[in-house]
């Protein structure tokens, strides 16, 4: 994994889509995580051959407002 390009992970993992928001939960961990819209299109395109820099562009174009780059 490029650390520049993040890659979510997708094993032991159960994941639910809902209306608003995404949960996970992590089997490994034991642990559950309730994702936000702006929160679960980040995670879902996190794939590894995105930067942080493509993610950020990618998000503006999504919601239509500027992301900071920090």
């Amino acid at each position: 994994m490029n650390a520049l390009a993040p890659r979510a992970r997708e094993e032991r993992l159960i994941i639910k889509h809902l209306p608003d928001e995404v949960l996970i939960y992590d089997l490994d961990r034991d642990k559950a995580h309730c994702l936000n819209q702006t929160a679960a299109r980040i995670w879902q395109n996190c794939d590894g051959k995105r930067s942080v820099s493509q993610l950020r562009e990618l998000m503006e174009r999504q919601i239509g407002n500027p992301v900071p780059k920090k």
